[in-house]
């Protein structure tokens, strides 16, 4: 495989702009609803909301589901975080099935793994054994968490990190407002079309795009199971009828940096890739057009930082929908580093050396040996079109890798996306 040059990394941009500290990184999520391990058990004191089965019973769905963001999410979220120490979790992640895909990268880019055994209990007291004398970088906030030393405040991500924000910061958002679940009757009656939104879920899960009454329906059989799950609101909107549809990646420097919340950072804007009912699945970015799209949406990242607390350092990202009329609106907030980070960081690697202006990245699942996707997608692996960024074994003889490519236009990417879908097919 050829080696993989990123742009940059995620502690040289914090080293660069005034972001200081010896970093441990963790990337994993817990919910409120779900146990994913005994070891790893419901987050009660900073709950998310909801996962792609959210309401499901059949447990062999749920344990991929554990597999999955135990597994293959966190090293899908630590390629790209570059020279500091990650956390992981055996024996759902392991250093055989995460080193061929950090090899690629060259020493001083690649994270360096740190492993808990779940098998052996006391998480948490190695949890704070490991971060000791360390500042700790998350994904989202957990109340075990608060023991350590933090770059961000636990109480401070979980209140910006929420839908609710977005209508309390004065963001330019669409009209919005909170809806008691006591009130059932709103949601019924509303005229279509509108938007539904869990206030603390993510990558479009918990998000419902309510354009007909048979997703109506739907919408309202999930509140029923939400509320019964303890749920008591939902934030909604108006629905935007959009031209675009962009994710905006950037950095906010320290308060002294030229790069401070005046004036962020923009390192990488996406289309974003989603289901019709808003449920993230991708992203596409095109490295040729990213200055003019950088200088299109900077005054919407701008006012955006400046409704932030100004203690807010680091990645972040916005997703931003352009409506017929041109007006931008901000739909969600993320104040935290993003999936979609690492393609942000791969301009170098598939437009300044192929030619390739464009990529796009998803998650597959495939059969048989973990590492044989590699096999199964040469030679455009050898030619470094194709970059597989994190791999994971999600059940017997069932596996998920992420998938970055790089294409000449739209249709060379999906080409090339049937090419990967044909090689790595799950009867």
């Amino acid at each position: 495989m050829p080696p993989i040059h990123l742009d940059t990394t995620l502690a040289d941009l914090y080293h660069e702009h005034g972001i200081t500290g010896r970093f441990v990184a963790t990337t994993h999520c817990v919910f409120g609803h779900l146990d994913l391990d005994p070891e790893w058990p419901r987050e009660t004191v900073y709950p998310e909301d909801e996962e792609p089965v959210p309401y499901g019973s059949d447990e062999r769905e749920l344990s991929q589901l554990k597999k999955i963001i135990l597994g293959l999410k966190p090293l899908r979220r630590a390629w790209g975080l570059g020279n500091m120490e990650v956390i992981f979790f055996s024996p759902y992640a392991t250093a055989e099935n995460m080193s061929r895909a950090l090899d690629q990268l060259p020493t001083h880019q690649r994270h360096t793994p740190v492993f808990v055994d779940l098998r052996k209990g006391s998480v948490f007291e190695k949890l704070l054994e490991l971060t000791r004398g360390r500042t700790l970088l998350y994904w989202r906030p957990q109340g075990w968490m608060r023991q350590h030393d933090l770059l961000i405040d636990t109480d401070e991500a979980f209140e910006i990190n929420s839908k609710k924000y977005l209508i309390t910061s004065g963001i330019k958002t669409p009209a919005s407002e909170m809806i008691s679940l006591a009130d059932a009757e709103i949601l019924s009656s509303r005229k279509l079309p509108f938007v539904v939104k869990l206030c603390l879920a993510g990558c479009g899960f918990g998000t419902y795009i309510v354009t007909t009454e048979d997703r109506r329906r739907e919408m309202l059989a999930a509140m029923t199971k939400y509320r019964g799950r303890g749920g008591v609101e939902v934030l909604v909107s108006d629905y935007i009828k959009l031209k675009e549809d962009l994710s905006v990646h950037f950095v906010i420097g320290a308060p002294d940096d030229q790069h401070n919340r005046d004036n962020p950072l923009i390192l990488g804007i996406t289309v974003q890739s989603l289901t019709l009912d808003g449920h993230w699945t991708g992203g596409c970015i095109d490295y040729s057009a990213q200055a003019a799209l950088a200088e299109y949406t900077f005054d919407t990242v701008r006012d955006t930082t400046r409704k932030m607390p100004a203690s807010y350092v680091g990645w972040c990202g916005i997703d931003i929908v352009v409506d017929e009329a041109g007006k931008q609106w901000v739909v969600d907030l993320n104040a935290r580093f993003t999936g979609s980070m690492p393609i942000c960081f791969m301009s170098t690697h598939f437009w300044k050396v192929r030619g390739l202006p464009l990529a796009e990245f998803a998650a597959f699942k495939y059969r048989g040996a973990v590492d044989s996707v590699y096999d199964r997608l040469e030679p455009l692996v050898h030619a470094g079109q194709i970059v597989v960024t994190a791999t994971a074994i999600i059940d017997q003889d069932l596996n998920a890798a992420d998938i970055v490519w790089g294409g000449k236009d739209r249709a060379d990417l999906t080409s090339i996306r049937d090419f990967i879908d044909r090689s790595l097919k799950v009867d």
